[in-house]
């Protein structure tokens, strides 16, 4: 089950508002609508989650609703988040070191807030729509980097006679993949 859903059951089995998780959590009633709507995810090693589960264990206790702690919130939380975003935190990020891009450069391209882009390279966010995002900056990577060695390099992908990067848009999947494997 996905993040989105397991928050949403959650709030939907202690028929609490976005208001009260928001309030019990200590997050900001923005984000939290952000992270109910699928928009945003938290990090996966960050403190929104632990703030989380610690709101929906206290909403639970006071409406007397019994086996929820936060070990097991934590937990079936963190089970609906993409533990790969660490990975392509860690891949964007020596991607765009290794062909110096910067984030102005990349957020520019990709259609992000330059911030926004900085903290999925850290690791500190996770990015809403992995999928998209990296293939916006595989397209940003192949259409304005000449450096195919390099690139190839950083990718760990063998150099002149690799057969399956052969065309520009190869190359470009390839990129996507890289990114999101785990």
């Amino acid at each position: 089950m996905s993040f989105v859903s397991t928050l949403n059951e959650y709030c939907n089995l202690l028929e609490c508002s976005s208001k009260d998780l928001a309030e019990r959590s200590g997050i900001s009633p923005s984000t939290l609508s952000r992270y109910r709507s699928g928009r945003r995810t938290p990090a996966y090693e960050g403190e929104s989650v632990r703030k989380l589960a610690a709101g929906i264990v206290a909403i639970a206790q006071e409406r007397g609703i019994d086996g929820l702690d936060e070990q097991r919130v934590t937990s079936d939380l963190l089970a609906g988040l993409n533990h790969s975003s660490t990975v392509f935190s860690r891949r964007l990020d020596a991607l765009m070191r290794t062909l110096q891009i910067s984030n102005v450069e990349m957020a520019r391209h990709v259609a992000v807030d330059p911030s926004y882009l900085s903290r999925i390279r850290n690791g500190r966010r996770s990015p809403a729509d992995p999928q998209g995002l990296a293939q916006r900056c595989a397209e940003y990577v192949v259409s304005h980097r000449q450096d195919r060695e390099l690139l190839r390099d950083a990718l760990g992908v063998t150099t002149g006679d690799d057969p399956h990067v052969r065309t520009e848009a190869e190359l470009q999947e390839l990129i996507t993949r890289w990114l999101l494997e785990r």
